[in-house]
């Protein structure tokens, strides 16, 4: 048996060293160059890859919502969900594979967030093509899959998505079903109280001015004394759902990308990194594996830079800014961060069985005639369980670093709408305009925009 794994040590051992990360930058750099049909070709060649196939499908369905082909999109991502759906139980096999290779051996089956994260952008698809029942169908499945994290990774920080819970709301409430989008609206409440906590995300007032107009009209009075105390905000201040015969422009704004992660190795930098790794001899007792060279390889976040802060909205002489409503980048890491006990006790079980593997080709090669064939054979294994010794540093990296949202009430009619977007100082770093953006009585349009710095 440990002569079949020390095979599949070797074998795995040439398939060579660049991780996930690493083949990137290709992608980032069309996507800054909104180079969008350039991006889709390169993560084409990624469409074979047997354990990737849920990455290819995420990063093909974003960059053709970043290309505006919202259908094409969502079918993607559908296929994305289903394999996610498949994968949700890992294969024992795939299992085996990665105690003894690595964790990016298994089929990825996605992040806790980004599990969620796929509905909350074929909702948002939804939206934009009008189709808001087929919007609302993805939003009850954020529900379904935050019960269903809640139950099955008891450590994850990601029981709630506050932006999921709030687009809901707002799906609720323009489908004229008020009690349902307060309900709605008081999740993302308590959503957003969590990621002040976790995330340093603060409660956006759009909220706050939602659940004050939704209990006045509800005619929640207790609850909306509550609100209007905590949020300091005056009864005369709460408006009406829309000011009568108008509509609604909902700007969204997916800044920057995710963090990416990256690799760090421990054990081969020296003795202040270096790690002990023993086995048992015949009597049960510990003895030190010195001459054995293990690795053991972790992920990090590194955040990619960003240059802008917030974005402003303006139609006809009305102006509006974004508010934070979703941290990405705090949100992978912090889930990254719940996790890292348990890579770490992976990785540090695979360097034991490793120098179990390597002493036993060694006990071969003693009984081998030709001490030469023995040395290259033991030397080779050596080489081997460093190699494949990597972090899994596969991610969605075609997310946003955050989510931004604003709100705009204006009358029926077509409208150019006017973007800026702002860095440090309140210095506009990029502008842009869309035209012939209708905007319906009693009726929400939405209009999102995907920056990523050149």
């Amino acid at each position: 048996m440990l002569c079949r794994v020390a095979l599949l040590l070797a074998a795995s051992a040439l398939t060579g060293c660049a991780t996930y990360s690493d083949s990137f930058g290709v992608i980032e750099r069309s996507l800054a160059k909104r180079e969008y049909d350039t991006a889709l070709i390169e993560i084409e060649k990624q469409s074979e890859s047997k354990n990737g196939r849920v990455l290819y499908l995420l990063d093909k369905g974003m960059v053709l919502r970043m290309k505006r082909d919202f259908s094409a999109s969502n079918q993607a991502l559908e296929a994305a969900k289903v394999e996610m759906e498949r994968l949700y139980a890992a294969s024992v096999s795939e299992n085996a594979l990665s105690f003894v290779v690595n964790d990016a051996t298994v089929s990825y089956a996605g992040d806790d967030y980004e599990q969620v994260l796929v509905h909350l952008y074929m909702a948002l698809n939804y939206l934009e093509l009008g189709q808001l029942n087929d919007a609302r169908v993805e939003a009850l499945q954020v529900d379904i899959k935050l019960r269903e994290i809640g139950e099955n990774i008891p450590d994850s920080k990601f029981t709630e998505d506050a932006l999921s819970r709030y687009l809901t709301g707002l799906i609720y409430e323009e489908l004229g079903e008020w009690s349902d989008a307060m309900i709605a609206y008081r999740k993302a409440y308590e959503a957003y109280q969590k990621y002040q906590a976790n995330y340093g995300v603060a409660m956006p007032d759009v909220l706050k001015h939602d659940l004050l107009r939704l209990t006045k009209k509800l005619g929640i009075k207790e609850e909306f004394g509550r609100y209007s105390k905590e949020f300091g905000i005056d009864s005369d201040e709460v408006g009406a759902m829309l000011p009568e015969g108008q509509g609604e422009l909902v700007f969204v704004l997916n800044n920057g990308l995710a963090p990416i992660k990256r690799e760090k190795i421990i054990g081969a930098s020296g003795p202040s990194t270096s790690i002990v790794v023993g086995t048992t001899d015949k009597r049960k007792r510990v003895r030190p594996a010195a001459p054995v060279l293990v690795n053991i390889a972790l992920p990090y976040y590194e955040s990619r830079h960003n240059n802008v802060l917030k974005a402003r909205i303006s139609v006809s002489g009305l102006q509006t800014d974004t508010q934070m409503m979703e941290n990405v980048d705090a949100i992978a890491r912090a889930s990254l961060d719940a996790r890292m006990p348990a890579i770490t006790a992976r990785s540090i079980a695979r360097a034991v069985s490793k120098v179990a593997i390597q002493e036993s080709v060694d006990r071969a090669g003693n009984k081998n005639d030709d001490p030469a064939v023995a040395l290259v054979g033991s030397l080779f294994m050596r080489v081997a369980a460093i190699a494949t010794e990597r972090a899994d540093t596969r991610s969605w990296l075609t997310l946003p670093a955050n989510i931004q949202l604003a709100r705009l009430s204006l009358p029926p009619g077509d409208y150019t709408i006017k973007v800026e977007l702002f860095g440090q100082g309140d210095k506009i770093t990029a502008t842009r305009e869309y035209n012939d953006i209708v905007i319906r009585e009693k009726h929400k349009t939405y209009l999102s925009q995907h920056w990523v710095l050149n």
